[in-house]
């Protein structure tokens, strides 16, 4: 069932003067400490294993190789490519991810705080990226049979934008080796908000374009690196695809990984590869109450799996279980140096569009998003004007931003609506403030609206901030603080965006007014009138006085203010709404026009809107534009982007002399 309620309606003159608060609306139901750095791994008994695209998968990183697991037992790197990498081979062996994937991918959230703290431009660098340096497992001596004015083992590192764009690539290729062992690469400043991807692909095969025996080719698997930021001391910084390397032999050594789980997140099916049984797993969700998880064994993944299946399925119980979750590997590395391959994804199964990142330091802020743009709007006394804003989420979980406002005059009064300016907004998180609702991760993007009413005695302008906080960064500061973190700072970093409000004064010695009173005076189903409701009736709106000026007796404001539940609308029922508008000031409303936007449910019937004026008959008028389609300058419509079609309605002159300065505009729409 539907819910038809009157929507606002605006007006212009050329005094400026809006007449469009009719009050009566539109409502359709239905754990180390922290420096000036970041870097990743942060801790220096894990590194980096990286894969050529040549490769094949025995290695264990699945991401950046071409091939089976492992081909036959006992197989080793050296194995010719006949050996390795077998089209026999049964498909669960072979590694779904496309050859134009594999490489590792890094994520590096920036946000607008980020830029500020650290003068406007963030820099990422790639420490130790050649092939043969000190957090390599290689020595880098050059392989039998590959000449020496041939480096074996060169990598390319790539820095995408937020939407995927290559913003700049680095390849080290020197002629000699070690020419590029311990060498930085370092990228072009970002100067935007959002989160960008640092990505590394290593091997001669991919790179240089060597097509000699795989044998002689070692496409290196432990070409270590660490990726560097100086001057924030947070920054999230973390790994969608790629692993982290035990490279020591310490008896009972425990490893903490950690990762992002968004609002609405219902499952995760998180993976560990190639543990050899080498310790024991477990996941701690922000209640603490998520199960163990079994350790993978020998080039398998956990709970038997292959490649491309195997894993954890484990339940994400509700709001409270959003925020940072933990991977524990307890008593790992006692018997082997042995890769560590861990994945994270949403939902029930590995799935390359839903992984989260991983990361090796708990984070202690999160969420990245912007609120625009900033706006000025006109109004009078009285009269309601909405300002237009949208709220987009860069981050890669999904997110609520809440919202509330600063800096208002006493005498105005502020409410955040939806995107048509007739729905106030709720808090969906139970904090206490409105909220946006959950936004889709990367981009997700939300259509809200600021309505401000100046009340009588209101100065003359109204700036109010809309400030804007993450519940993520939000749920992940208040854990860090109750992890006792050093340094953890409880505040949630804000976004904000201004919203001006003009009062338009009448020339001197004048007093232009122009006021409307909306109703609904009509609804047919199939060709019938709906029984049970007079449409002829005066009603008085308790929440407005526009109704009770003494010169609407000219024109009885016959109609109903709302639909009620024993006669709710159907789809095809055509509601008929009439505008009705007095000019009752001293002196003529000049250049009025009049804006009705299209409420969401329903359609604009063609060729149905009349005008009236004074007492003359209704003739055709009003100009109908179609949703999305751009508006006229200096429109009178609340919302500039014409969600749902808009129907403006030029009036002239209205005379202020009883008898001449009043009348109506009525039109159709359909229920969809």
């Amino acid at each position: 069932m539907k819910y038809l309620r009157p929507f606002k309606t605006w007006a212009r003159t050329n005094l400026r003067v809006l007449s469009g608060a009719v009050i009566s609306t539109l409502a359709i139901a239905s754990e180390p400490g922290y420096a000036q750095i970041t870097t990743l791994p942060s801790s220096p008994n894990l590194t980096f294993q990286t894969s050529g695209p040549a490769r094949c998968a025995n290695v264990g990183d699945w991401y950046t190789t071409n091939g089976n697991a492992r081909a036959t037992p006992g197989n080793s790197e050296q194995d010719t490519a006949a050996t390795l990498c077998l089209p026999t081979d049964p498909p669960g062996n072979q590694t779904t991810n496309p050859a134009s994937n594999r490489f590792h991918r890094f994520f590096i959230s920036v946000t607008a705080a980020d830029l500020a703290a650290s003068g406007g431009a963030v820099t990422i660098q790639v420490e130790d990226a050649g092939t043969g340096g000190p957090l390599d497992e290689v020595d880098g001596v050059q392989p039998p049979g590959v000449p020496a004015t041939i480096d074996y083992d060169p990598t390319r590192f790539r820095l995408l934008d937020p939407s995927g764009n290559v913003i700049a690539t680095q390849t080290l290729t020197p002629a000699v080796i070690p020419g590029d062992v311990g060498r930085a690469v370092q990228f072009p400043p970002i100067t935007q908000p959002g989160v960008y991807a640092v990505t590394s692909e290593t091997g001669e095969y991919a790179i240089n374009g060597f097509t000699g025996p795989f044998n002689l080719v070692q496409n290196n698997d432990d070409n270590g690196f660490r990726i560097i930021v100086t001057g924030v001391p947070d920054l999230l910084i973390g790994q969608f695809q790629g692993t982290f390397q035990n490279s020591v032999i310490a008896p009972g050594q425990n490893f903490n990984f950690f990762l992002l789980v968004g609002p609405g997140t219902t499952n995760l099916f998180l993976r560990n590869f190639d543990f050899d049984g080498d310790g024991s797993i477990g996941y701690l969700s922000p209640t603490g109450t998520a199960p163990s998880g079994p350790i993978s064994g020998n080039a398998t993944w956990n709970n038997g799996g292959n490649l491309n299946t195997g894993g954890d399925s484990v339940t994400v119980n509700g709001l409270p279980n959003a925020g940072r979750w933990q991977i524990q590997l307890n008593n790992y590395g006692a018997t082997f140096t042995n890769q560590s391959l861990l994945e994270a994804n949403t939902g029930t199964i590995p799935d390359p569009n839903q992984r989260l990142p991983i990361f090796d330091t708990p984070p202690r802020r999160a969420g990245n998003f912007v609120i625009t743009p900033p706006t000025e709007r006109r109004t009078q006394i009285g009269q309601t004007v909405c300002h237009e804003f949208q709220v987009i989420n860069l981050f890669f979980t999904t997110d609520i931003i809440n919202l509330t406002t600063e800096g208002t005059d006493p005498n105005y009064t502020v409410q955040f609506r939806d995107a048509s300016g007739t729905n106030a907004l709720t808090d969906t998180d139970g904090d206490g403030a409105v909220d946006t609702g959950i936004l889709a991760a990367f981009n997700g993007t939300g259509t809200f609206t600021l309505c401000v009413t100046p009340q009588p005695g209101a100065p003359p302008q109204d700036n109010t901030q809309i400030v804007g906080t993450s519940f993520m960064d939000q749920r992940i500061r208040q854990q860090a603080v109750a992890s006792g973190f050093p340094g953890a700072d409880p505040v949630p970093t804000r976004q904000t965006v201004l919203k001006r409000t003009l009062i338009d004064a009448a020339p001197a010695g004048t007093t232009a007014n122009f006021i409307l009173v909306k109703r609904i005076t009509n609804v047919t189903r199939n060709g019938n009138i709906l029984p049970g409701v007079n449409f002829g009736a005066v009603i008085d709106d308790p929440g407005s006085t526009n109704d009770n000026d003494p010169g609407w007796a000219q024109i009885p404001l016959a109609g109903i203010l709302a639909l009620t539940d024993a006669n709710p609308v159907r789809s095809g029922d055509e509601v008929t709404y009439t505008v009705y508008f007095l000019a009752n000031g001293s002196t003529p409303a000049i250049d009025t026009s009049i804006c009705d936007l299209i409420p969401g449910g329903t359609t604009f019937v063609l060729n149905s809107s009349q005008v009236q004026l004074g007492s003359n008959s209704p003739t055709a008028g009003g100009n109908f534009f179609t949703p999305l389609a751009p508006l006229p300058d200096n429109n009178s419509c609340t919302i500039q982007t014409n969600p749902n079609g808009a129907l403006i309605t030029d009036l002239g002159t209205v005379p202020n002399t009883p008898g001449s300065n009043f009348g109506f505009i009525r039109f159709r729409v359909r229920v969809n």
